[in-house]
Order: C-alpha cells, then structure tokens, then sequence
C-alpha cells in the first residue's frame, strides 16, 4: 500500500507544477518556430520540413523534457523530505529518506548535464555554435 501511496503522492506534485509547463507554451507545441509549420493552424506541419526544422523539432522536445524533469525531481526531493520528518527516529528509515533525496539531486544534475550537451551538439549541427541557448538559427 505505501508504494501506491508514494507514486499517488509523486503524481499529484507533479501535477500540481502542469500550469508552469505549459505556461506561455505556443499553440504548435514542438512544432514551435519552425518553418513548415509556422501558418498551419492544427499545430503540425503544412509543408515540407527541413533539416533545421528537425533541429528545431529536438530542441523543443529536450526542452519540454528538461522542463518536467525540474519539478520531478522536486516533488522527489520533498517526498524524501517528507519521509525523513515521518521516520519516527528509525535510522533505516531516515536512511532511505536520504538516499531519495540524494537521488532526486543526481537525476537533475544528470538532466542539466544532458540537456547542455544535446544543446552544445545541436547548435553544432546547425554551424552556428554561439549563443543564444534558446534558439536555434539555421
């Protein structure tokens, strides 16, 4: 019942963090600045895409998967914290408590860490390496 229970409680933190996702999101979703799709209505593409527009296509993808990996590993961190208040003084279970926490923070510096490099590579692919981050230009 308590492993119900934790994924319940996961599932409803992340839920609750939804509105800043999708906050200020296009209505193309990862069609989002491309070409082939910047006059179609439905959200896909209307036209042909091409390369850059691929590039584009990733990018949005990473980004909306860096963006729910921040309050998942969160709601994680604030379970392990929860857990640790509600260990009672039993060592294994602050224990535990700690290594959820300790784990939350090792996936979201793994997904910072993924998400600058797939960036670095993708900003390669189109040959412009510079910045800005957030857009790609082809």
């Amino acid at each position: 019942m308590k492993p119900f229970l934790a994924a319940l409680f996961i599932i409803l933190i992340a839920f609750s963090f939804l509105p800043i996702i999708t906050h200020g999101a296009e209505g193309t979703g990862i069609w989002a600045s491309t070409t082939c799709a910047a006059t179609s209505n439905t959200g896909g593409p209307n036209k042909p895409c091409s390369f850059c527009d691929a590039l584009i296509v990733t990018k949005n993808i990473i980004d909306f998967l860096f963006k729910v990996a921040i309050p998942l590993a969160v709601a994680i961190a604030v379970y392990g914290a929860v857990m640790m208040m509600l260990a009672a003084g039993s060592e294994e279970r602050v224990r535990k408590s700690k290594q959820i926490i300790t784990r939350a923070f090792i996936g979201l510096a793994i997904a910072l860490s993924a998400w600058v490099i797939i960036n670095t590579f993708l900003h390669i692919l189109t040959g412009q390496p510079d910045f800005p981050w957030a857009t790609i230009t082809c």
